[in-house]
């Protein structure tokens, strides 16, 4: 939903240039937790991104550019697996991950300057949200036809926030270049796996989480990057063919058709494995008072 708003938004925006060009971008992200996230446990990750500009709300003549547009994401940080015995389907080996993850939804207004015809620096003002979202994963070690993974999604965070960005992209041609970014963002409280607390004992999986009031990050990228069209004004539009339709239709001819008979295609559910041993959450330790 809130990704449908952004893309409404850009498409608003990007109508008040009627004859700009606008801008895709799609390349791999590395993540770094900065700031007091840096000093919990959550790892730094990668994964990849996107994101579509607007044409510029300036003159073409100008230097400088204006663009709005839409920013997303899909980075994973960190996991932690075990080899685990299944009960069902009890002839294979089976495979236990605990994983962190995020996927961001940003808006950004970008500030762009044209230093020459093959260079343009710009900066992003973000705002958006980034939801946090943990995962446990258990199925059959190298997949299975008959059995499915079964994931339990144990720890869902959406977080507020709020950013700049840097970037440079490198025109190597009229509609195709190289962006090189990064950005850093602040966001408020998210819970996740503490991987380093996760255990295997005699009859479970113990895991534990950990929970920050600030989930600031770092992110740096490299994207491939095309000049995508040009939204042109209607009243440009110029009809080059107005010439009466002297076309005359023929007469209607009637077919006879025949209901099909519909071939109905049955697919058997895949079951989901059954672990010998236990998930749960760690209990945290009381201390003892005298």
């Amino acid at each position: 939903m809130k990704t449908k708003v952004l893309l409404t938004s850009l498409l608003i925006l990007g109508g008040m240039s009627v004859s700009a060009q606008w801008q895709l971008g799609f390349g791999g992200v590395g993540l770094g937790p900065v700031d007091r996230f840096d000093s919990s446990v959550y790892k730094p990750g990668a994964g990849f991104f996107m994101n579509v500009t607007s044409g510029s709300i300036l003159p073409k003549e100008s230097p400088y550019e204006i663009r709005f547009g839409i920013y997303l994401d899909h980075m994973w940080s960190g996991s932690k697996k075990f080899d685990v015995d299944l009960a069902d389907p009890i002839t294979e080996q089976g495979q236990t991950s605990f994983a962190n993850n995020s996927v961001g939804n940003h808006f950004i207004t970008r500030f762009g300057y044209k230093a020459s015809p093959q260079i343009t620096l710009f900066t992003d003002a973000i705002i958006g949200q980034r939801k946090f979202y943990s995962q446990t994963t258990t199925g059959v070690k190298g997949g299975s036809e008959e059995y499915e993974d079964d994931i339990d999604r144990v720890y869902t965070s959406r977080t507020f926030r709020y950013g700049v960005g840097v970037g440079t992209r490198f025109n190597l041609g009229k509609s195709f270049g190289i962006e090189l970014r990064a950005d850093y963002t602040r966001g408020n409280e998210a819970t996740y796996f503490n991987l380093d607390e996760i255990k295997e004992t005699a009859t479970s999986f113990e895991y534990a989480d950990e929970t920050w009031a600030h989930s600031d990050l770092f992110v740096y990228g490299i994207a491939l990057n095309w000049k995508l069209f040009r939204i042109q004004s209607s009243g440009s539009y110029n009809n080059t063919n107005d010439v009466p339709n002297s076309y005359t239709p023929a007469s209607p001819t009637y077919r006879r058709t025949y209901p099909r008979r519909r071939t109905t295609r049955t697919t058997t559910p895949k079951k989901k494995v059954t672990p010998k041993k236990d998930i749960k959450k760690k209990e945290k330790e009381v201390p003892i008072t005298w």
